[in-house]
């Protein structure tokens, strides 16, 4: 009889690729982040290296997995909205652009 609860190495495999893929897409965006949204990208980036830690050592909490990607997803989601559709000052550009 086995475990319901336990994932299939293919479940975990692709949690962790999919944690590694927000923490890539988090450290992209860190540094184009206006002052007032640091601390939230700080956070999801603090709960996704927390999932990550989990994972590694052998936790099978898909679900509550399953909710916290949920709620980093949310994060990221106002993350970029705030990059994408909120003017801001910015960092000041290298060169010259191009016209």
């Amino acid at each position: 009889m086995t475990d319901e609860r336990s994932p299939s190495p293919d479940s975990a495999r692709a949690c962790l690729a999919r944690l590694y893929e927000m923490d890539a897409a988090l450290a992209r965006m860190e540094p184009e982040l206006p002052d007032d949204m640091r601390p939230l990208g700080a956070e999801a980036r603090r709960r996704v290296h927390t999932w990550l830690a989990r994972l590694g050592a052998g936790d099978s909490d898909l679900e509550g997995l399953t909710d916290a990607m949920s709620e980093i997803s949310r994060m990221m989601d106002a993350l970029t909205a705030r990059l994408l559709l909120v003017p801001w000052d910015g960092h000041p550009q290298s060169g010259k652009l191009k016209s």
